[in-house]
């Protein structure tokens, strides 16, 4: 449906430096016209891609420019608020990449109850009633954590070919897919595959996530937005957790609670075709060129979708001088500028490790800001992944129901119970931290969490060797009270900094040029890491004991804390072009 606009003022120019569409573009022509009447797409050609929007007084004038400098879509102009429209659109354009975390949190919560439910004689599967190897045990339980390996290496190679809206599309099929083959397998060799297949869409979907909602979302609010993705993947556990707690009892139960997965998908897939538009910066890299000029369709499709992720409607008596539409324009120009210089750096993947993994030409005229702003956004992302699997806390949870029955829990059901418990403990935990992400910043909550983690291991690592010798007490309390304590410090400092900032940053600091594969290896480093703990760590606590290897995660935290003193630059408030210039040294 075409809406129609009777246009206010006449004679207005472009602003100095906005980017131009070539004078053949029907709708720039027409809206340049001079008629009275003009189209939806005209005008968003007119008022957003040329912002040539004047009021007719010069006062006027400089005072919406500042309005537009200072607007923020999420909030509202000063002293005013647009939570009907604007509040909307930002909730959807982060809940459908949310759900892909949330599918991912519930494989590892619904897999510590499964590798019960799987040993159990009722189990419905070929080997019911005799026990699984450790082998087989490890391998069902991390067989979506290799996968999520193989997923994360598939976008490294073809992700920026695919898009960021198809690429939510594919983690969906792939989550839907894993989740029905899990349901119906009956022998190990058919689920260790699809828990492999599911495991793709994890990667594919942990992926792009970060990357869509910091591209599509407003600066001021991206930091609670990605943080808030983490929440979802914690609730994702919990889910897991009582739908294991749920069906304990249930003969084959396992097959249901792998299940659940699938309708979950569905939503995914349904928000994804019904309304999750384009990333704007995505189309704008990716679009043809009309000569020198980015080609005027692609532009126009980019402000469309930026004006639908804003909650801005060009409907019939849309005012071109509100301060929204002014901000959004502006924000486009800075938008297609961040393009324009992606587009003259973009590397093939041979160029990626050649010039950025080895620095080669970073001290070039040419693309030199690109490449060491690309280098040291690797450095911080490949740190924060790394140090985010090796403080040892995600590698607990796939074995949570095992590790509370061998702590004293008798009973699956009793275990997962617990579980549930610790799962609604870290959710809360994570929805503390998130009113704080945007205000008080990145770098002081992953410092205070780190801080924290780093003491509850010591204490964690004291508790254990206290038990082991027979010592009853330990800080003026019994033993048990004091690991209780010690644990819940850990998970609630985990959840106020690696669980959700260190996501937010890999979302944050690749430029828009390498941002497909960079963030791609900061996926793969994270799952890689994660599988490597998980194989080494029952070596490593055979040989060091419980306390040994409490103590050598803090050694790691240690190490973490003072990687984030010396390398995590702040990131709150700025857009990501900002940052870009400011990782490539240029601006400071």
């Amino acid at each position: 449906m075409r809406v129609f606009h009777r246009r206010k003022g006449s004679g207005q120019s472009s602003a100095p430096g906005a980017p131009s569409i070539s004078d053949a573009s029907p709708l720039l022509a027409r809206a340049n016209s001079g008629e009275s009447y003009e189209t939806s797409d005209e005008f968003l050609a007119r008022v957003v891609l040329q912002a040539d929007v004047a009021p007719a007084a010069e006062e006027a004038e400089e005072g919406n420019a500042a309005g537009a400098a200072e607007f923020d879509p999420a909030v509202g102009d000063t002293g005013t608020s647009r939570p009907d429209i604007a509040m909307l659109a930002t909730f959807l354009l982060f809940i459908f990449p949310a759900i892909g975390g949330l599918l991912f949190g519930y494989d590892i919560g619904a897999t510590s109850g499964a590798l019960t439910g799987l040993k159990g004689v009722h189990a419905g599967v070929s080997w019911a009633g005799s026990n699984l190897t450790p082998l087989q045990t490890g391998l069902i339980a991390s067989g979506s954590l290799y996968g999520a390996l193989v997923g994360s290496a598939a976008v490294l190679l073809r992700g920026n070919a695919i898009g960021r809206r198809q690429e939510l599309a594919l983690a969906a099929l792939l989550y839907i897919g894993g989740s029905v083959c899990t349901y119906f397998s009956n022998d190990f060799a058919s689920l260790v595959l699809s828990r492999g297949l599911y495991g793709l869409g994890i990667g594919v979907a942990m992926h792009v996530a970060p990357i869509y909602i910091a591209e599509t979302a407003p600066p001021s609010v991206r930091g609670a937005l990605v943080g808030a993705k983490e929440a979802f993947i914690v609730a994702g556990i919990l889910l897991g957790y009582s739908s294991s707690y749920l069906l304990s009892g249930v003969d084959a139960g396992w097959r249901i609670g792998y299940a659940v997965a699938t309708p979950l998908a569905g939503i995914l897939l349904a928000g994804v075709a019904l309304w999750v538009p384009e990333s704007p910066r995505y189309t704008l890299l990716t679009a043809e060129m009309d000569g020198a000029d980015v080609n005027a369709d692609a532009r126009l499709t980019a402000a469309q979708d930026l004006a639908k992720l804003r909650g801005l409607k060009s409907h019939s008596g849309a005012d071109a001088n509100d301060p929204a539409w002014r901000a959004l324009a502006s924000e486009m120009r800075e938008t297609e500028a961040g393009a324009q210089v992606a587009r003259a750096n973009t590397l093939s993947i041979g160029e990626f490790f050649s010039q950025v993994l080895r620095g080669e030409g970073a001290d070039s005229s040419n693309g030199g800001a690109n490449i060491r702003a690309t280098r040291s956004a690797l450095k911080i992302g490949l740190g924060l992944m790394l140090f985010q699997q090796i403080t040892g806390q995600p590698s607990v949870l796939y074995y949570a129901s095992d590790i509370l029955s061998s702590a004293g829990f008798s009973g699956g059901g009793v275990a997962q119970l617990v579980a549930v418990g610790l799962g609604l403990f870290k959710l809360l935990a994570t929805a503390s931290s998130l009113p704080f992400i945007d205000s008080a910043g990145r770098r002081p909550l992953l410092l205070l969490g780190v801080g924290g983690l780093t003491g509850a291991l010591v204490l964690l690592g004291f508790a254990a060797y206290s038990m082991s010798s027979g010592v009853t007490t330990l800080v003026g309390m019994p033993v048990a009270y004091a690991s209780v304590g010690a644990l819940l410090l850990y998970v609630a400092s985990y959840q106020i900094s690696f669980g959700p900032i260190s996501w937010l940053i890999v979302g944050e600091v690749f430029p828009l040029a390498s941002r497909n594969a960079a963030l791609a290896c900061a996926t793969l480093t994270n799952f890689g890491s994660n599988a490597v703990v998980a194989l080494v760590l029952p070596a490593v606590q055979s040989s060091l004991g419980e306390s040994g290897t409490y103590f050598l995660f803090a050694t790691f935290a240690v190490a973490a804390w003072l990687f984030i003193q010396s390398s995590v630059p702040e990131t709150k408030g700025k857009t990501l072009e900002e940052i870009e210039r400011e990782l490539g040294g240029e601006g400071q």
